[in-house]
């Protein structure tokens, strides 16, 4: 599934508040005639993050094909949020406990002038950046590594170690692109990544203090944290 993330207070469910889970929630169980049938997400993106590549799992009965239930669960979501497929799976799948694998994907806007068609799904950044300079000093995030700097561990374990196998960066006129994949994300960690490599590609920094900062498993030591409009979760793999 996918959804625009601007106008959700994350994907996880809040009170009073608009999630993407909420909305599942409530068109899934319109369409199964029940009170509640809870949606089960692969990751919970914040506020603001977008995802493309989201996948989610729910229990419920269905007489008809999955091709009808895909258009009614459609009919009753609002327009920010899609399935874009759907399918039958076993009764102990669980996205997030079986994912092995997540790609997410964060965009900035590097120009002068901020452009109205990008500012939903983009980092405005005024200051020319060096891409080279920020594609070397993430070369040091690339594998098994105790990534406390950049985030803090979603479960009450408090494990912050994990595994990055890609950093991929790439320019597209004027916006810059970097997908990174992992056996699994600390919460706020793509996001504070890119914040201190944007300090190496502002030139406030230089590339060897991206690795003194993985190195110091310090929250206080990463740069500033990249806002949530630019990110979208991308990929998932099982």
């Amino acid at each position: 599934m996918e959804y625009d993330g601007t106008d959700f207070s994350g994907f996880q469910s809040q009170p009073d508040r608009r999630t993407v889970q909420g909305e599942l929630e409530q068109a899934v169980s319109k369409v199964a005639h029940k009170d509640r049938i809870i949606i089960y997400g692969s990751g919970r993106t914040d506020a603001g993050v977008h995802a493309s590549g989201q996948v989610i799992a729910f229990d419920m009965e269905w007489k008809h094909t999955s091709e009808e239930l895909l258009r009614a669960i459609n009919a009753c979501l609002p327009r920010d949020i899609v399935v874009r497929t759907l399918d039958v799976t076993s009764f102990d799948f669980n996205p997030r406990r079986c994912a092995r694998w997540r790609s997410y994907q964060y965009r900035i806007y590097n120009a002068p002038i901020r452009s109205p068609l990008h500012i939903r799904k983009s980092w405005h950044v005024q200051a020319k950046l060096d891409l080279g300079a920020m594609e070397s000093a993430g070369e040091c995030l690339i594998g098994e590594h105790d990534f406390a700097s950049f985030g803090r561990s979603p479960d009450k374990l408090g494990h912050t170690t994990r595994t990055v196998s890609r950093l991929d960066w790439r320019a597209n006129k004027e916006s810059i692109i970097v997908e990174i994949e992992a056996n699994a994300f600390l919460y706020r960690m793509v996001r504070s990544i890119v914040g201190t490599l944007y300090m190496v590609g502002v030139g406030s920094w230089e590339s060897s203090v991206v690795e003194q900062v993985l190195q110091a498993k310090d929250r206080n030591m990463s740069g500033p944290l990249a806002p949530p409009q630019g990110l979208t979760l991308t990929n998932i793999k099982f």
